[in-house]
């Protein structure tokens, strides 16, 4: 049954507004006229606005913003033009295009030019020529148009817009103006201006080179696509054809699917003629060559931004003096790294990308030497005693280096932890161990500690004691001695600030491991371990003053505290006592011995 006139009628103007509303932004309408004029060959695009005061007696340059009149839009190129043909078979007949199937051509559907509506334009104005004809065809609002043949030659095609408002709808359209074309059109082929012809200051560019922002920038090619990326901690990915955007989202999973959680840390633009914009304008067509760019995105990550990563961080290892700047850097430099795959680390583990406290850069594969046996790491801020000692003994302290915001204990140390720990769980995986563990055997992965050196070490430092100290020490030393209690032997030293009041083992030595909560020794207890008294401790300062009254009870309170910081020979208390005070202990058995006589 043949469609009824009135419908087809209805049917089209349907068309044309489900069209003009379909683009996000009512100023869209740019890129579809900058995409017309690069397909139409133009090298160039001037893109201005003026304001068209009501009052054509008052000032242009006035503040007023109630002043009314009207906002002209001018987007100027020096393209192929249209000819009568042109216009009435592609230009105002919807979805006719002669770019169909043409890899060069970007506006393949032929129905951009609807978006000049969206703004809601009193009228649009249109001057175009070609083959020596010149056209004019002004578009009404209830966009029907008429066609005039003009006498003056017009070189390529000039479109103006002619939208109601005041002077400060004006500014609103300039900006959002400025922005928009900065947003779709900052990569364009063609040289674009934009001016603002009333109040502005002259012509500005809109172009910009084909770059992303981020770290370690690097650029790939293939036939027809060009790729750009860089690592960034909040990355946004774009898709171009001629330069002209096809989508811009910093939307991962949405746009990229599969391999969003690969490229959360990169940011990349594609610019290809290979890919397509949806036919409802609002993104790119994921298809086949879109996922062919991917590839090609994907290898850029792994290859040479990867290799320039790594370049970088290698460089910056090899500077003998650090800036602020420098430790920020290397930060978020060695946090891309921690994020890219586990086979990176295992392809650059030999490369001396690590700080340590002295200035020094060692490998993956060198520190995970130092750390397999305990699978402890260090990481401090600077070097002191403590980092001093470890490192001549050959254990490596890391640089912690962080940006701020880590809420776990491993990322409080930084990026070093987490590149540490990432690439502790790679060499798990290639044990047997964790072979056994893939095969389904309950087989744990062994967690890897990065710590400070003060939480693991006490920096143990001898001192020579006052008279007074050396008197208290000695007096209890003694008592320790008179009831066997085992002790090589007792000393004054200094511990850090918040150290504790004994510290034990089998030998007192510079630096010594601190033992795990509730007790003293990492291991089994030494038979004739040696002590040593904190001399800054509040307990031995307590007994210190109590020792110029009281000496022997001071002495008596220092030996029982050892022991009650062990928990051992507690029933050795009276015995400990009575030698602290003999005499006494002497009377009390002579007075029991004269109470049994009576």
């Amino acid at each position: 049954m043949p469609v009824e006139p009135e419908f087809e009628v209805d049917f089209t103007v349907q068309a044309v507004e489900n069209l003009v509303t379909q683009f996000s932004s009512a100023l869209d309408f740019y890129r579809e006229l900058v995409q017309n004029s690069i397909d139409a060959g133009s090298a160039a695009i001037e893109v201005w606005l003026e304001f068209l005061a009501t009052d054509q007696g008052g000032d242009a340059g006035g503040d007023g913003a109630g002043d009314e009149g009207t906002i002209a839009i001018h987007v100027d190129d020096a393209g192929e033009g249209m000819n009568e043909a042109i216009i009435d078979d592609q230009l105002t007949r919807l979805f006719s295009s002669s770019k169909d199937g043409d890899l060069t051509k970007i506006g393949k559907f032929g129905i951009g030019f609807v978006s000049i509506f969206a703004p809601d334009p009193r009228a649009v104005l249109l001057h175009t020529g070609r083959g020596g004809e010149a056209w004019e065809v002004l578009f009404h609002p209830d966009r029907s148009f008429t066609k005039t043949r003009l006498e003056t030659p017009v070189e390529g095609t000039q479109i103006t817009l002619y939208i109601a408002g005041d002077r400060a709808r004006y500014r609103e359209l300039v900006q959002g103006s400025r922005d928009t074309l900065r947003r779709w059109c900052v990569h364009s082929e063609a040289e674009i201006s934009f001016e603002d012809r009333s109040f502005g200051a002259g012509p500005e560019p809109v172009n910009q080179p084909f770059e992303v922002v981020g770290e370690c920038l690097t650029r790939s090619a293939a036939e027809g696509t060009e790729v750009v990326l860089a690592f960034h901690r909040q990355p946004e990915y774009g898709f171009y054809n001629k330069g002209l955007a096809l989508s811009v989202s910093s939307d991962g999973p949405a746009l990229l699917g599969e391999h969003a959680s690969r490229l959360a840390h990169v940011a990349f633009k594609v610019k290809s003629r290979y890919l397509e914009h949806t036919l409802s304008r609002d993104t790119v067509v994921r298809e086949g060559n879109f996922f062919k760019a991917i590839e090609l995105v994907l290898a850029a990550a792994d290859g040479p931004l990867q290799a320039a990563l790594v370049a970088e961080l290698e460089a910056l290892g090899a500077r003998p003096a650090w800036t602020i700047a420098d430790l920020r850097r290397y930060a978020e430099l060695l946090g891309y790294l921690a994020s890219e795959p586990e086979a990176a680390l295992a392809r650059h583990d030999d490369r001396p990308l690590l700080r340590t406290v002295d200035g020094r850069a060692i490998s993956l594969a060198r520190l995970w030497d130092a750390a397999s046996e305990d699978r402890r790491v260090f990481c401090s801020d600077a070097a002191g005693p403590l980092e001093d000692q470890l490192l001549a003994a050959g254990t490596p302290v890391l640089l912690r280096a962080g940006l701020g915001g880590e809420s776990d204990a491993l990322s409080s140390h930084g990026a070093p932890a987490r590149l540490a720990a990432r690439y502790a769980s790679h060499r798990h995986r290639r044990s047997l161990r964790g072979r056994l563990a893939a095969l389904g055997l309950p087989l744990a992965e062994p967690e890897l500690h990065v710590t400070a050196p003060e939480a693991v070490f006490l920096r143990v430092v001898a001192v020579t004691p006052s008279p007074e100290e050396q008197r208290l020490v000695t007096a209890a030393s003694e008592l320790l001695a008179a009831i066997d209690a085992g002790y090589r032997r007792l000393v004054l030293c200094a511990l850090d600030d918040g150290g504790p009041l004994f510290v034990l083992g089998r030998a007192i030595a510079p630096m010594m491991q601190r033992p795990p909560d509730g007790r003293l020794f990492l291991a089994r207890r030494p038979r004739r371990p040696e002590a040593a008294v904190h001399r800054a401790h509040p307990l031995f300062q307590r007994w210190l003053a109590l020792q110029r009254r009281a000496p022997e009870l001071a002495a008596y309170c220092l030996a029982k505290d050892l022991l009650l910081v062990e928990d051992r020979l507690l029933g050795r208390d009276m015995a400990l006592m009575a030698a602290a005070r003999p005499s006494e202990a002497a009377a009390s058995v002579r007075g029991g011995r004269s109470g049994g006589r009576r």
